[in-house]
């Protein structure tokens, strides 16, 4: 068994393929060919005994649920695929500390890597993954598609332990931030 955090654009290109979405105009990327593939791993992840992690603070959760709002047709594939893993029992959360800056909750880390995630809706996933190390003893991978700030970031986070799943061709990522 696996464990994965999954960054909510995989989420959102996953539920793209379904002409009933609601997020198909706003997801990346834009490429089918590349959302199809992206929905095909999350297929394979929800079939598969592997679990999720999230944080027992609920941010990850909050980012879904506001990145794939109620949607009366049906409801979003990354949601479905929550769900599924939640009734089997194959959500992991792990405890994080945050605090309310602007109204709005952000995940804890220590300067060093704040230094590295400057997006503080991204640091939810470090500490999420910080916080499994510890708990778990393993790094689980954050997946992620079409998010080019963890193509940046990965090889500083990396040397931290925390590690990477990307699921388009490094050429996408490399085309939108140039060789690094």
């Amino acid at each position: 068994m696996a464990m994965f955090l999954i960054d909510t654009n995989v989420m959102l290109a996953a539920s793209a393929i379904s002409e009933l979405s609601n997020v198909a105009t706003r997801a990346m990327p834009r490429e089918i060919e590349l959302r199809e593939s992206v929905y095909e791993w999350l297929v394979q992840f929800d079939q598969s005994d592997d679990h999720m992690v999230l944080d027992d603070a609920g941010l990850v959760l909050a980012e879904y649920e506001r990145n794939m709002p109620y949607n009366w047709q049906e409801q979003e594939y990354g949601l479905q695929v929550l769900q599924s893993k939640r009734d089997r029992m194959q959500v992991d959360d792990v405890p994080i500390d945050t605090f309310e800056g602007n109204g709005e909750h952000i995940a804890v880390l220590t300067a060093e890597h704040e230094a590295i995630v400057t997006d503080r809706e991204d640091r939810k996933w470090v500490a999420c993954a910080l916080a499994a190390m510890i708990m778990f003893e393993e790094s689980p991978p954050i997946v992620y598609g079409a998010e080019t700030d963890w193509h940046i970031a990965r090889t500083q986070l990396e040397e931290f332990g925390i590690f990477f799943l990307p699921l388009l061709p490094a050429a996408w990522y490399q085309d939108r931030v140039g060789c690094l």
